[in-house]
Order: structure tokens, then sequence, then C-alpha cells
């Protein structure tokens, strides 16, 4: 028996398809990467996007026919939304939220998903399960899922429930035994990882000043706090240092962070540590603080640009990059045009630009998408060319000077990685680099990539 995954969205994501694949594996299925071949097609959605959704309704043409051919069972997980779980019912086999994938073999068993409606797992649950890392030398580790924040736009908080923190000695036990087997990279997972830690009992999360931890209410207007008693309770740059005093030769880089609750003792402790990278992912979403508020985002332009320059001033080679949204419901010419002045002040080195959509059952989603399809496109091209050249010329900086480099693949004379500030590089190489460490002089630079010479 053969199985097929299928992968839509965020790291997180991924990282979700490494634990679903440890079930299969257990099960005796074998993983193909020929979906016509596949006997199991599962599906890890992603419900930020409307296009990843319409891949989704693309590919069942084709399964319908497979089925004819040959027994075949669908299933869909993931972010999904209540509105898209009805639709595509007649299109999936099973249907079931990641938190109950450890129900997966009496679900594929019976041929029924009806065991996750009579008997819902605990929000942690799935992280008891031990995930197929894809790589020996990068991983993801989520230390926490599902959100707080309620941004309009956003269906996490409706998919992925409630945000929940994952036990800290069980992360640090996953990434000292990661390390031990020489991973090299290890990436930690949250929807908010500046929040981390905020549901054990005794943990303070050392907010801005004037910045208040908010809860938001449940479906029935009651503050949904449930505080937790754990061994070792402690909040995020708690368990930064943790893990940075593990021993070994290893990297440590995280996502995502929300500009809110971005605390001093966070980005002091990312400068402290060598093997805290100086990759910080910021999203900013929009440069207006009108379109701020309406997307519940709870930071002025103010408080995101004061964060950003404690970041710069405390890791002077800090690497920033963020997510920007385009055409948002009511935003206006004048609204993008502060976003414009806000990306070419900032100089990030890159942006994660999208094209507003609405998700079904999102806040935003009872107000009119008055911004047409084509002046989004038109303000997505006009940001990407500012994000360009600021991005170009932060690398033209970088000519001449010695870089540490992970390297993640070799191809036709060439190794490929990822500096320690998460930047694209290549260089010429007649050995195998993959998965070890290099020193190399930065020769050659784009806006997106550099391109060196290894130091011998």
């Amino acid at each position: 028996m053969k199985y097929f995954l299928q992968v839509f969205g965020c790291q997180m994501n991924t990282s979700d398809s490494e634990r679903v694949a440890t079930v299969l594996d257990n099960l005796g299925y074998r993983q193909t990467k020929a979906e016509s071949q596949a006997d199991l097609i599962l599906v890890i959605a992603c419900a930020v996007r409307q296009a990843a959704v319409d891949r989704i309704y693309g590919r069942a043409v084709k399964w319908a026919e497979w089925r004819k051919q040959h027994g075949l069972v669908t299933v869909l997980t993931g972010c999904v939304l209540e509105h898209d779980r009805k639709k595509m019912r007649p299109i999936f086999d099973l249907i079931f939220p990641m938190k109950d994938l450890k129900k997966l073999p009496r679900m594929l068993e019976d041929r029924s998903d009806d065991i996750v409606k009579n008997e819902p797992a605990p929000l942690d649950e799935y992280f008891e399960v031990l995930p197929r890392y894809n790589s020996g030398f990068q991983a993801y580790v989520p230390i926490s899922t599902g959100c707080n924040k309620f941004c309009t736009y956003c269906a996490v908080p409706f998919t992925r429930g409630r945000e929940i923190s994952r036990e800290p000695d069980e992360v640090v036990e996953e990434i000292a035994k990661l390390v031990k087997k020489g991973c090299k990279e290890i990436t930690l997972l949250g929807q908010n990882v500046n929040s981390y830690g905020w549901d054990f009992e005794g943990v303070s999360l050392n907010l801005p000043k004037g910045k208040v931890l908010i809860y938001k209410p449940d479906a029935k207007g009651e503050l949904a706090v449930q505080k937790r008693r754990v061994k070792s309770p402690t909040n995020f740059p708690g368990l930064l240092k943790r893990i940075a005093v593990l021993p070994g030769d290893f990297w440590v880089r995280f996502i995502t962070s929300h500009p809110y609750d971005m605390s001093d003792e966070l980005i002091k402790t990312v400068s402290k540590y060598d093997k805290l990278t100086p990759y910080i992912h910021l999203p900013i979403q929009a440069g207006s603080d009108s379109v701020l508020k309406k997307m519940n985002r709870l930071y002025t332009i103010e408080h995101y640009l004061e964060r950003l320059r404690k970041v710069r001033q405390h890791i002077p080679d800090s690497v920033i990059s963020t997510d920007i949204i385009v055409g948002f419901a009511g935003e206006t010419k004048a609204d993008f045009e502060k976003t414009v002045d806000l990306v070419r002040d900032v100089k990030y080195d890159m942006a994660f630009i999208a094209q507003y959509s609405v998700r079904p059952g999102t806040i935003a989603s009872d107000w009119k998408d008055n911004v047409p399809a084509h002046e989004k496109k038109r303000r997505d091209e006009v940001l990407n060319e500012v994000l360009k050249h600021g991005a170009y010329e932060n690398n033209r900086r970088l000519l001449g000077w010695e870089q540490e480099v992970l390297f993640e693949k070799d191809k036709k004379g060439f190794s490929f990685g990822k500096t320690k500030g998460f930047k694209n590089i290549r260089v010429p190489s007649s050995v195998k680099l993959a998965g070890q460490f290099g020193r190399v002089t930065v020769t050659e630079v784009s806006p997106w990539s550099l391109s060196g010479e290894l130091i011998r």
C-alpha cells in the first residue's frame, strides 16, 4: 500500500506532514512521489489563501478518475475552515483536525471519521506523535499550535484553535536528540512564538512597556485563559536560553514573531547567544495605522518601528523579513502609499507579499472586498519593485565579507545553502557540501541571492 502527501501552506503544515508520515509508516504504508500510483492520498490543507483551496478542487478531478481505476482513499486535514469542510465533504473519504492525528489508524480501519466528533482529542495530543524528519541536518520543531490574536483576515484561530504551548522539557529533549544525531539547523515553529508560555502557571511574557497580554473570548463570550502546570515553566526567551546552551554545533531559527508582544528580553536573548541566528521575521501586514486597526493587529506603526530599532540596535547584523497584505478590505491608495513608504524606509531583506483574498468565517469576510483584482496585482508589483531595491542595497554591503553558511544541496558543480542570516548563496564546488557548515567570501550579489567562494 502506497501513500502520497500533498502539503499546502506554511512550515507548520510541512512539520505536520512529518508526523502524518510516522503514523502511516507505522501502519505499513510506503510513501510514493507518484501521486497516480498511491492507494491513499492525504492532503494537508491551507486556509490562508483561496488559491491553495482552489488547487485542491483542481486535483479532485484526477482523483475521481483514479478512484475508478483502483481503490483510492482520500483524506483531508490541516487548516480547513468549516465552510470549505462542507464543500469538500464529497471529495474526501475522511476529514479530521490535525490534533486528532493519533486516531487516523482507527479512522482508516473504520473508513469513518465519526470518532473525531465523538471523542475529540486534547489540543496538544498530536505532539505525542514523533515526526519522521524529511532531512538529516535540518528540522522543524513546533513549540506551540493555534493562535489567540484573531486578526480579522486570518483563518488560523478557526482552523487550529486556541494557542497551546508545548511543554518546555519536551521541546528541549527533542532538540537535544536531533543535535546528537547531527542536525545542524533547528527551526522553532508557532503561529506566534513570542507568546510561548502564556498558558503556563507562573510565566511572565515581559511585554514591551504599555502592552498587556490580550486573551480573546471564546464562542460563548468567555475568556479562555487556560493556565497549565508544567515542569520548568518558561517564556520564549527562557526556552531559547535552554536550547542555546545545549552542546553541539547547530543554529536555531524561529518563526513567526508577532510585533505586539516581541519583548526586549527576547531581542537581548537573541543578541547574546551565537547559536541563535540573526534572522528576524517580523510581519507588518500594512503600513497604515487605520488598516492595522481594521486588521486587529493590536500595534501601531510607531510601536512596530520602535521594535525594529531595538532589534537593529542589539543585533547589528540582523536580517529582517516581513509579511504584507495588499488590497485588504477598505485599503485606500493613500493607505497603500504608506506601506510603500515604510518598505522603502525599512529596507527589508525579504517580504512575503500576498494579495488579499476573503476567507469565509473570518471577521473580514463580512466586509466588502472593494479593491479590484487588477489593483491588488498593481500594488503587489509596485511593492515588489521597492522591496527589490532595498534588498539589493542590503546585499551590496556584503560584498567581500565572510559569511557562515549551511549548505543544503549540491548540483552541477555548485553547492547551495543559506547564510546564518537566511540569505540564499551558491559557491562553485567540486565536492559535495550538503549538510555541512562552511565559510564563504561573498563575490556577487543580486536582490535575492548571493554568490561566493569557499574559504579553504
